[in-house]
């Protein structure tokens, strides 16, 4: 839609504003960056971070995350817990509309999670259902055992009710109702347009605050408000158009330019120029993404323990975020820590060391793989685009180099080229992230189970079985010491090099009310405004 300027003669403006008793709104459109181009608008499919921005926009889930991502009531005005927490009742809010006028029922939820478990959407957020949380029969329609829908625990008794019925306790469920990870199907739409292009612009029909108005490939998606939506009056920015911007250098100067309300990034080697001229629109805090290289364990070198831990220790984290990236992100020796201050999890078995020590047993264990001056391993570390992605592989690079010997070139991919690369399975190192549903070790390790992620080739019955035993504790302090004796087994198999959580770096127009910092990275355009 672009920016609607008003253009007066002063007088007539002045008098506006006197009538109206406030000034005339210069834009209508809040414009946001969002890297690179998004890998799927498709609700079921989509498990890309950045891309699941639009979704919340355009889908609302049982619940929703409202400003520094605390959930509040979305879809459904409230739920409640049996007594012994193993069933969660969802009553939807009465007179529900999809974005076409269609009444919103709750077996729209249902089929929703219906298509995520079914092996033919091949969706990477199945596991969401039956590892993250473990509901009812959905580990077997995820694995094509049955196709019977009446076998998962997910249910609508009627059409303002959502019943989910789990194998074991969940106190962190809430956090996975969101739109991102359960949002609704619009079945008429899906079995008419089918799965190619029920998600087209001209196609879509949701029940977010935003519908999809234009999708231009590398460019932008517009969204516009959706007049159906139940909290629609409350909805303060009329249009959202998220713009592609893959080079950070450019956004920046977008923003500037008063092109971008809202930046994905911003560059490393300006934060501390931005904070000098402009402290109250530099937004840098915590999150819960974590960066780890991920060794491909179907390539026979990285079946090697050894050459795996010799890459590890090799990497000095201190010199990697703080002199070469200078993101501010923290250098880590974990996986889930971090995040959640009553959860003490463990760290590789060498972070007690100092660098000189991790570094000298890296080289013993480097010869021990059978690798040296007259034998360098030779590997790709694959990334995204990603200004700070890239500078962590060409430091991860030149740190192998020096200590071992080892020949490392850096292939960065847009990041929807990035993804499809993973699963491919070409990579040696993969540049790897995850950014948590929530602040707590479970959202990080149910994805690295073996049962759950195909992607690590990782087989592992004791981790799943640890897993397991911390899924049957409903209390968190024990549950939190079954979740850490977990993510030991995952740490001494070394299947991956933790390296950092990362901080989220953003730039925010003055204008642009409602923005709270948000650890999980929720930032629903619903609750921003423009003055």
């Amino acid at each position: 839609m672009g920016r609607l300027f008003c253009r007066a003669i002063g007088g007539l403006a002045l008098a506006a504003t006197l009538v109206f008793g406030n000034p005339l709104l210069a834009d209508d459109t809040l414009d946001r960056g969002i890297g690179s181009e998004w890998s799927s608008l498709d609700p079921q499919v989509n498990f890309d971070a950045a891309a699941g921005w639009i979704q919340m926009d355009v889908y609302e889930g049982l619940i929703t995350f409202g400003p520094g991502s605390k959930i509040i009531p979305g879809a459904a005005e409230s739920w409640e817990v049996s007594p012994d927490g193993m069933t969660y009742t969802f009553t939807l809010r009465e007179g529900l509309k999809w974005s076409n006028g269609d009444p919103l029922v709750a077996q729209d939820f249902v089929n929703g999670v219906l298509r995520t478990l079914d092996p033919a959407t091949a969706s990477e957020k199945g596991y969401y259902f039956y590892s993250v949380i473990r509901i009812k029969g959905a580990e077997a329609l995820a694995n094509g055992e049955t196709t019977d829908p009446a076998t998962l625990g997910v249910t609508a008794p009627d059409a303002r009710t959502v019943k989910i019925e789990m194998l074991t306790p969940a106190p962190h469920i809430l956090a996975l109702m969101g739109a991102f990870q359960m949002a609704p199907l619009h079945g008429p739409s899906f079995a008419a347009k089918g799965a190619a292009t029920f998600i087209d612009a001209g196609n879509v029909v949701s029940n977010g605050a935003y519908v999809i108005k234009e999708v231009v490939p590398q460019s932008h998606v517009l969204l516009e408000r959706n007049p159906n939506y139940w909290d629609a009056a409350n909805v303060k920015i009329p249009f959202v158009k998220y713009h592609v911007t893959e080079d950070v250098s450019t956004e920046l100067k977008r923003y500037q330019a008063g092109e971008i309300d809202i930046t994905y990034d911003i560059p490393l080697n300006q934060i501390e120029a931005l904070k000098a001229a402009t402290p109250d629109e530099v937004k840098i805090a915590p999150s819960t993404e974590v960066t780890y290289y991920s060794f491909n364990l179907t390539k026979e070198p990285f079946q090697n323990i050894d050459l795996r831990r010799a890459l590890s220790l090799a990497i000095d984290r201190e010199v990697l975020e703080g002199k070469i990236v200078k993101g501010g992100a923290i250098p880590s020796f974990s996986y889930a820590g971090g995040f959640d201050p009553d959860y003490k999890g463990p760290q590789i078995a060498e972070a007690a060391m100092t660098q000189v020590e991790r570094e000298a047993l890296a080289q013993e264990l480097y010869a021990k793989a059978g690798y040296g001056p007259d034998n360098p391993l030779q590997i790709n570390i694959v990334s995204t685009v990603a200004e700070d992605s890239v500078k962590r592989a060409q430091g991860v690079a030149l740190m192998w180099k020096k200590v071992l010997g080892v020949e490392a070139v850096n292939e960065a991919m847009e990041r929807k080229a990035w993804l499809d690369a993973f699963y491919a399975g070409g990579w040696d190192v993969f540049s790897d992230n995850l950014v948590g549903d929530f602040a707590g070790a479970e959202t990080f390790l149910a994805y690295m189970r073996p049962s759950a992620e195909p992607g690590y080739n990782w087989v592992k019955p004791e981790y799943d079985a640890a897993m397991d035993v911390a899924a049957a504790i409903a209390t968190k302090p024990e549950r939190d010491a079954a979740l850490a004796a977990a993510e030991k087994i995952l740490l001494d198999d070394y299947i991956f090099a933790p390296l950092a959580i990362q901080p989220t770096r953003q730039l925010v127009k003055p204008n642009v009310k409602g923005y709270e910092a948000s650890a999980a990275g929720y930032y629903n355009s619903q609750f921003l405004s423009l003055e």
